[in-house]
């Protein structure tokens, strides 16, 4: 009896985390978007307790330049404001705009 409560604890404790915790961060989208040089990056924008609302950003399709950056200023991302951050959660919910381009320009180094 003691072992099938804390079995059903422990279920209903998993499926709780998974509804409700899944470690408080929350993918909010990813795109492929292209720089002034036509170098293709992917854009992943996500937000969480911890970091705050932030960037991945990986060349595509190989991945190898990796880049965070961080509109809350978290450890040594790099600094970006919450429009900058805001214009690329907007990219990548479809939503199309011309200062995209300048923004990841400079987040690569262009």
């Amino acid at each position: 009896m003691i072992f099938d409560l804390y079995k059903l604890g422990k279920e209903i404790a998993k499926d709780a985390n998974h509804l409700f915790g899944h470690s408080g961060k929350d993918d909010l989208g990813e795109k492929i978007l292209c720089d002034s040089h036509n170098q293709k990056w992917k854009v992943k924008v996500r937000c969480s307790d911890k970091r705050g609302r932030y960037l991945k950003i990986y060349s595509y399709p190989d991945g190898k330049k990796k880049l965070r950056a961080s509109a809350d200023q978290y450890k040594y991302y790099l600094r970006i404001t919450s429009d900058e951050w805001e214009l690329l959660y907007q990219a990548v919910a479809g939503q199309n705009n011309s200062r995209v381009r300048a923004v990841l320009d400079r987040l690569v180094g262009i």
